[in-house]
């Protein structure tokens, strides 16, 4: 079953996906794969506990670690802002939670990339879309790797709205 986060209206053109970096995720996939290792590390460990103890123990890690796995995988590839020619579509996507929020490019007040800390050292900022005050609500996407080439883009799609 594939599932649709969104539809494009007639007329509208899809321009990209602003996604969170991938190292913010790395602390995440190092767990997940130790637990799917440990397992096979410590087997002969495991087995000394017990056949039944320790083979349930090495299968609960296995199981953990996967599913894990599989969510971060999911949790890269749906989470983000998806942007249109009309709209900035902001899916959010965990295991038993799934959100879509829309702002529309008219909504949109300015947006702005601040780079701050060790993290605006490193390369790493944040992306904001502020909405007006009518509209309530406002977008991030945290962190981004080099948010200076978003923001470069960013502007031409949100001053052909404003104009």
């Amino acid at each position: 079953m594939i599932k649709k986060f969104f539809t494009l209206a007639p007329g509208e053109e899809f321009l990209g996906v602003i996604r969170p970096s991938l190292w913010a995720l790395v602390p995440r996939m190092l767990v997940s794969l130790v637990l799917i290792g440990f397992p096979f590390l410590f087997w002969q460990s495991l087995m000394s506990l017990g056949f039944m103890f320790g083979g349930l123990l090495g299968i609960s890690a296995l199981i953990i670690g996967t599913i894990s796995l599989r969510d971060i995988r999911r949790q890269y590839l749906e989470n983000g802002v998806y942007v249109t020619s009309i709209r900035v579509i902001d899916v959010y996507a965990r295991r038993r939670s799934f959100r879509v929020t829309e702002l529309l490019w008219t909504d949109v007040k300015e947006v702005t990339a601040p780079c701050s800390g060790i993290r605006g050292f490193l390369g790493y900022g944040t992306v904001f879309l502020h909405g007006n005050e009518g509209v309530g609500y406002s977008l991030m996407v945290t962190p981004v790797w080099k948010p200076e080439l978003v923001m470069d883009a960013l502007p031409r799609v949100y001053s052909s709205h404003t104009v």
